[in-house]
């Protein structure tokens, strides 16, 4: 009785809950204590801090309007480690810039140490790569043609390619000034998967090669090209004559092109064949002095022609004729004339002389005899 009576007190129950109040303190906490034990700092950080890796472009400081720089990546990574709000914020707004700073750096090598502005002090960041090699050169400006580079064989049997379309036939190559002066030829390579019954559209980058299909590093205004390559069935086929047309002549000389070939066959649709009834040929006479022969790429300009049989043309190139030089050879052969005249009066003023000698010596000794 006395003890039923104990067990219904409030000072009875106040030290139950007491013994739970622990018991739940400590069970809740043990894994957390543990834990903390085993990942230590790591614990606070998966917490409290964030790390990304950010992509971010590469922008360049002090560099001249006169000077090219070679060898900067276009983008450079970037880890961000700090506060969970603040790295995500940056993460979403990305409003800080990466830079390469060439004040006071002259023309050749350079090692750059890569920084970063804009960054909030409470956040930490590591760039990667953390210095770049650089080349600095003078800078120069050339315009070249753009030649599209594609495997016409890939397409389908029955299929052929046709006059290739680009939205900008020329581009601005800027660079080291030796670097533009040896290029050769920009190049926009298309790649046609085997196979192909359909157009080809794509919009390629660019690339400039040397004599020796070097690449060159240069950058280009626009960067990239959008080519069209028309893909139709070849069914129909035309003979036609040529009409060679001279280009980039000398205006002193005159020039004669001939070719052995008088047909070639073209390959393509009807509509595109009824167009045509003669192939115009332009040759390059350019730098020919005396005579040539050079083997010339035949090329219609009329979308729907497949293909022309044959490829390529031998075409005699004979230059004849120049002013100023005929002028001087002239001039020369005149002063060579009138010197061997001249050594040939003297000549016979000099024989005419000794005749005149000759004689009075005779006439003399005829006196003498006389007497």
């Amino acid at each position: 009785m006395k003890l039923s009576k104990y067990f219904n007190t409030k000072f009875f129950y106040r030290i139950v809950a007491l013994i739970f109040a622990l018991f739940l303190f400590f069970y809740v906490n043990a894994d957390q204590l543990t834990s903390g034990q085993s990942t230590g700092h790591t614990l606070t950080t998966s917490t409290n801090e964030k790390s990304i890796v950010i992509e971010m472009p590469l922008k360049v400081k002090g560099a001249k309007d006169t000077e090219f720089v070679a060898g900067l990546p276009d983008k450079v990574k970037v880890r961000i480690i700090g506060p969970s709000a603040i790295v995500t914020a940056i993460n979403n707004t990305r409003n800080f810039e990466v830079y390469a700073d060439l004040t006071g750096k002259g023309y050749g090598k350079h090692t750059i140490t890569l920084s970063q502005s804009g960054l909030s002090k409470e956040v930490s960041a590591k760039i990667d790569p953390q210095t770049v090699k650089v080349k600095i050169s003078k800078k120069a400006t050339k315009t070249f043609p753009v030649q599209a580079r594609y495997n016409s064989s890939n397409v389908a049997s029955g299929y052929a390619t046709g006059s290739v379309t680009m939205n900008n036939q020329t581009v601005r190559v800027t660079g080291a000034k030796n670097d533009v002066k040896n290029v050769e030829i920009v190049v926009a390579n298309v790649n046609i998967p085997s196979g192909t019954k359909n157009d080809v559209v794509r919009s390629v980058l660019l690339q400039a090669l040397d004599k020796k299909g070097k690449s060159l590093d240069v950058v280009f205004d626009p960067e990239t090209v959008r080519i069209t390559i028309p893909v139709f069935e070849a069914s129909s086929s035309k003979k036609v004559s040529l009409n060679l047309v001279q280009s980039d002549g000398d205006k002193n000389r005159s020039y004669s092109i001939s070719t052995d070939t008088k047909i070639v066959v073209l390959h393509g649709t009807k509509q595109a064949l009824s167009k045509v009834s003669t192939l115009t040929v332009p040759v390059s006479v350019e730098g020919v002095t005396s005579s040539v022969t050079r083997t010339i790429q035949l090329q219609s300009t009329i979308s729907g022609i497949a293909s022309i049989s044959p490829a390529t043309i031998s075409v005699t190139i004979t230059a004849s004729g120049d002013n100023n030089e005929s002028s001087v050879d002239v001039s020369q052969t005149n002063k060579i004339d009138n010197s061997l005249n001249n050594d040939k009066t003297e000549d016979d003023s000099s024989k005419t002389s000794s005749n005149i000698s000759v004689s009075s010596s005779n006439s003399e000794k005829s006196s003498e005899s006389n007497n």
